[in-house]
């Protein structure tokens, strides 16, 4: 028995069992990216699902809602917007120490120079209105701006300018012997700072930490100038303590999440072009994106409740994961902020509080002996409870007597101890302290 064979029938069937094979594949490979889209979709929205049920914000349009205060309670955000509108800046081609757009370098101990006296004079006088607004507004408990959280930011440039100008006003009361205004004016710089507490972003949060800065700089001046009083020394104490709790950085960037999550589902927010836009509509990439900057920030957010060395390894650790993922993880490696850097920044804000706090109490120390203390311990317990420890390294903050003066000091993010000098004592490039210097 024989059969005919046709060869190009035999192809014709071979060319379709490659055609539904190939078909095959490609169905399974869509089926399979849709699956792989739709269980990042559905991991996304389980995260969000989470923070919600934890009672966290998960968008700027939810933190206003909550940020938003009561009908008829006091804002203190009216009363800073007044101030603003107060302020008169300096003349531009005129040297006035903190605030003038000239720079300005005081001798460390050293008052306002004669030469500036009267430009000095002059900018206070015109700012007595701005001035007592920022007093007013010290006053007030809550502060919130309103402005569309999505597309616009405080007032900091303005903000800016009054805070410069408290940190002069401090500087030049102690100089003329009225410690009460310069207390007054230092309690309102850091009140200032802790305006901007509930601001969303993290830039908030730098301007924040910034304005607590110049309040313990104003302090530290002022120091050098006169003497305090007991009591005042304890108020300021206690303004320095609020302050220090209210720079929290596991906070700070808990809000900041909700404007991720903002700008990752809507990305012409932070990236208007059409490359960054198109980049986000690819299937999958915004969901995965989505999933990536809510473990990174998670893991930041947790790391900063950590002290000390073992934070800073910590934040390292989490930078270098994310470094370390594919292209496939595009969204969180545009977007991710290098938090490691801000985590030094927040121990240093925290860091130089304490100078502060610690200053204050080596103060009380000397109003009551007559003397400086020969060490920190000898403030414990009548005027610390324990004695302060730099967030930095974990050790005892540094203190040497410099007679009649002293100096404290934290050895910053490089864990060396340079011996109490800050940054103008070395050459550039040279590793130095965070300082709190008092020369009287």
């Amino acid at each position: 028995m024989s059969y005919e064979t046709d060869p190009g029938r035999h192809r014709k069937r071979f060319h379709l069992k490659v055609r539904h094979v190939i078909l095959g594949v490609f169905a399974a490979l869509l089926v399979a990216g849709i699956l792989h889209v739709a269980i990042l979709s559905s991991g996304a929205n389980r995260r969000i699902e989470a923070l919600r049920a934890a009672g966290q914000p998960t968008s700027l349009a939810e933190l206003a809602v909550r940020n938003k205060l009561p009908m008829g309670m006091e804002n203190a955000a009216s009363v800073y917007q007044s101030a603003i509108g107060m302020f008169v800046p300096p003349p531009a081609d005129v040297n006035i120490p903190f605030a003038g757009k000239k720079t300005v370098t005081l001798v460390r101990g050293s008052g306002i120079p004669e030469s500036m006296a009267e430009a000095v004079a002059e900018f206070l006088a015109a700012n007595e209105k701005c001035l007592a607004l920022l007093h007013e507004a010290a006053g007030v408990e809550n502060c919130r701006y309103d402005y569309d959280y999505q597309r616009e930011m405080p007032p900091f440039s303005e903000l800016r300018g009054c805070a410069q100008l408290l940190k002069l006003a401090a500087v030049n009361h102690a100089q003329k012997g009225d410690v009460a205004a310069a207390v007054s004016c230092i309690k309102d710089l850091l009140r200032l700072s802790d305006s901007l507490r509930d601001e969303p972003r993290l830039i908030s949060y730098f301007v924040q930490s910034a304005y607590a800065g110049l309040g313990v700089r104003s302090l530290e001046r002022s120091l050098s100038l006169t003497a305090f009083a007991d009591s005042q020394l304890r108020e300021l104490d206690d303004a320095l303590a609020v302050t220090a709790g209210r720079i929290d950085l596991a906070r700070a960037l808990a809000l900041e999440r909700c404007a991720v999550i903002d700008c990752i589902r809507d990305p012409s927010l932070v990236e208007p072009s059409k490359i960054g836009i198109t980049i986000f509509k690819i299937p999958g990439v915004q969901s995965q994106g989505l999933i990536d900057m809510l473990d990174y920030l998670g893991d930041c957010i947790q790391a900063a409740g950590l002290q000390g060395p073992q934070r800073e390894t910590r934040f390292k650790e989490i930078e270098a994961r994310l470094s370390g993922l594919s292209h496939l993880h595009i969204a969180a490696k545009i977007m991710a902020p290098p938090l490691a850097r801000t985590s030094q920044l927040d121990l240093r804000a925290h860091a130089h509080l304490e100078l502060g706090r610690t200053a204050a109490a080596v103060e009380r120390h000397r109003l009551a002996k007559g003397k400086l203390p020969e060490q920190l311990a000898d403030l414990v317990p009548a005027y610390l409870e324990q004695v302060p420890i730099d967030p930095f390294d974990g050790q005892p903050i540094r203190y040497r007597r410099t007679e009649p003066g002293y100096v404290l000091w934290s050895v910053m993010e490089d864990g060396q101890d340079n011996g109490g000098k800050e940054r103008e004592d070395v050459g550039r490039g040279e590793p130095y302290d965070l300082c709190f210097i008092v020369t009287r």
